[in-house]
């Protein structure tokens, strides 16, 4: 007799099933990123009018948050190949000693700092000074301002300037490579320095652009479209920039980035090395403070750190900090709030779940867990890419989307799938 062997049959795939409380995450999930993106189209088209201010303030404060946080903390290190950054900073030591009386920097001693910076054969020296006109009052030159001249006649590398002139005379006139660049800085409506502002046709490019592209090699066109964008300026990257005196050492939060003293320069304790030949120069005053001070979300700073953080932003990132595009926007606020909305459901519905306080409790950290997922987040992006992520957005779309449903949730019926039964009516 034969026996037949069964043959062996493949067992049907097994269907992932998530949790009541996974699947609850879920949904309120997809409502967060479906009212974003309303409230996005909403916005865009204007349809709020003046209600828009209420959606749109709370934005700035959100990435404010996220710039003093990176403050203190190391930047990652710029793109391979970009040359050195070197601030010589004329603080109150250098002004004491190089230009003592004067509210204008004495020219002679400007000539003294320009002829040392080209021993280093720079790539490019920003000067953060109103050159413009001679010191003397009836555009007289005085003996610096005739030494300055004759320097700048001289220069050996690219000299950026922020004025159209110099000594009254057009750059061109004095020398080719002297160029004109933008030193203005942007403010916000609350009077807060955060933007560089973007290049316009026919308009000289910032400084701290027009920097990055020589250290970076990219042409005019280049260099353009990279400050180009939909707001009127880019956005910075703040660091602490740390100085030290003559007789400590200790490293900068932006890596590629060395910050001497005019007294330092000239004393020739600026090595010559491979670096620092070749490299970016920014030269600025900080004495007295007040001169060039503006606020920024990190307080006050000079006028010369702030284009200098612009330099380094771009050099560490290879652009400026615009707000996280939509498409990784949407993926890391689905990831990090279903996250949270897991873990707090399965708080509140698992462990919490016989607890009279149940309700209270997931209305109290449901909102506050996910804030705090999306904070990090926006840490970590921030800190690694450059970009912000808007972690206040998604909260407020949670909110509104949560009240959007209240007239639809009808009874007390719990997203777990569990429905509260009134007890049966008692026969007669």
């Amino acid at each position: 007799m034969n026996s037949r062997t069964p043959q062996a049959q493949n067992p049907p795939p097994r269907r992932v099933r998530l949790s009541p409380h996974a699947r609850k995450a879920l949904r309120r999930t997809l409502l967060v990123v479906l009212t974003m993106l309303v409230l996005s189209l909403v916005l865009s088209r204007g349809w709020l009018g003046p209600f828009s201010v209420i959606i749109k303030s709370p934005q700035g404060t959100a990435l404010d948050q996220l710039t003093r946080f990176v403050y203190p903390w190391p930047a990652p290190r710029p793109a391979r190949g970009f040359p050195l950054v070197i601030l010589v900073d004329l603080d109150q030591a250098s002004v004491q000693q190089l230009s003592p009386e004067g509210y204008v920097f004495n020219r002679g001693q400007m000539a003294r700092l320009l002829q040392k910076l080209m021993e280093y054969r720079p790539k490019a020296v920003f000067l953060d000074f109103d050159l413009s006109q001679p010191s003397n009052e009836g555009g007289v030159r005085s003996a610096g301002d005739q030494q300055l001249l004759q320097t700048l006649r001289q220069v050996s590398s690219l000299l950026l300037l922020p004025d159209p002139q110099v000594m009254g005379l057009p750059l061109a006139q004095v020398s080719p490579r002297l160029e004109q660049v933008a030193a203005q800085i942007l403010y916000d409506g609350d009077g807060q320095a955060r933007w560089v502002p973007r290049p316009r046709s026919g308009q000289p490019l910032a400084a701290s652009l027009a920097l990055y592209c020589l250290g970076a090699g990219l042409d005019q066109a280049r260099c353009r479209n990279l400050g180009q964008g939909s707001q009127d300026g880019k956005r910075i990257v703040f660091r602490q920039v740390r100085r030290y005196g003559p007789d400590t050492e200790g490293t900068q939060l932006w890596p590629g980035l060395v910050v001497i003293s005019g007294n330092e320069l000239l004393a020739d304790t600026l090595a010559k090395s491979p670096q620092t030949e070749g490299a970016l120069f920014l030269v600025g005053r900080t004495y007295p403070v007040s001169d060039d001070a503006h606020f920024t979300p990190v307080g006050a700073l000079q006028g010369i750190d702030i284009h200098l953080s612009a330099l380094m932003t771009l050099a560490t990132y290879r652009h400026f900090s615009e707000v996280l595009g939509w498409g990784p926007l949407l993926l890391v606020v689905a990831v990090l709030v279903f996250v949270a909305l897991w873990l707090t459901y399965t708080i509140t519905d698992g462990l919490l779940r016989a607890s009279r306080f149940r309700d209270f409790t997931q209305a109290l950290i449901e909102t506050a867990i996910a804030a705090w997922f999306l904070f990090f987040a926006g840490v970590l992006v921030l800190q690694y890419y450059g970009h912000f992520l808007d972690y206040l957005f998604p909260i407020l779309a949670f909110q509104l989307g949560m009240l959007a449903l209240k007239p639809f949730s009808g009874g007390k019926k719990h997203e777990t799938g569990h429905v509260e039964h009134q007890a049966p009516e008692a026969k007669p």
